[in-house]
């Protein structure tokens, strides 16, 4: 699948997400929101990144929750990933999916609090349970592992609140940002964002 491709799902998409998923069946029925994209954002992107990768050995999760405990006595804390990639029972990539960043206007502080948790997670002993038989997977999170926030279209927010916000992500040793595509909801190639791919699979190069 190339970057253009996966733009072309997307756009597809997108124009699915207006409509009737079971139609009109012939009465007036008229939809007033779109039908949410995260879902299918973050399974179009984890097949995107296994294709590339192309290692039948690796697990992908998307949007699972893992357990740890970062003391012994202490509750359970969970977190969820958008994407996370296991090797050999250590979680190497944590992939957070966002369609735009107009849901937070905020980013830099939601940036330096994702920095501090990943600085936390480190090293760290955690588990996952599966839902179907209740079986419990337990993993190693990398000590080099990093929040790595994926945008797939970076035209919804103010342009210098944009880079702002790349600007705080590159002073946070555990957080990286790539914005795939320049603009919203345009699938051109010209305004397709293949430095943040590169970016991308660069990250997953040198892991694995």
């Amino acid at each position: 699948m190339t970057e253009f491709e996966f733009f072309e799902k997307v756009r597809q998409k997108y124009n699915e997400s207006n409509l009737l998923i079971e139609g009109d069946g012939g009465f007036k029925i008229k939809r007033g929101m779109a039908h949410v994209m995260s879902g299918y954002l973050e399974d179009l992107f984890a097949l995107f990144i296994a294709k590339k990768i192309d290692r039948a050995d690796l697990e992908y999760y998307v949007d699972k929750v893992i357990s740890i405990r970062f003391e012994a006595n202490e509750k359970a804390q969970s977190f969820k990933p958008d994407l996370m990639i296991i090797d050999n029972n250590v979680m190497t990539h944590y992939f957070d999916v966002k369609s735009n960043l107009g849901w937070n206007r905020d980013a830099e502080n939601y940036l330096i609090k994702k920095n501090s948790f990943i600085e936390k997670l480190k090293g760290q002993k955690a588990w996952i349970r599966d839902k179907q038989d209740s079986s419990v997977k337990h993993i190693t999170i990398a000590e080099d592992i990093k929040y790595h926030m994926v945008v797939i279209y970076g035209g919804n927010i103010n342009a210098d609140l944009m880079k702002n916000n790349l600007t705080v992500s590159k002073t946070l040793d555990n957080v990286e940002i790539d914005v795939l595509h320049n603009k919203s909801e345009d699938e051109t190639v010209s305004t397709i964002n293949f430095d943040a791919f590169n970016n991308i699979y660069n990250s997953i190069i040198t892991k694995n």
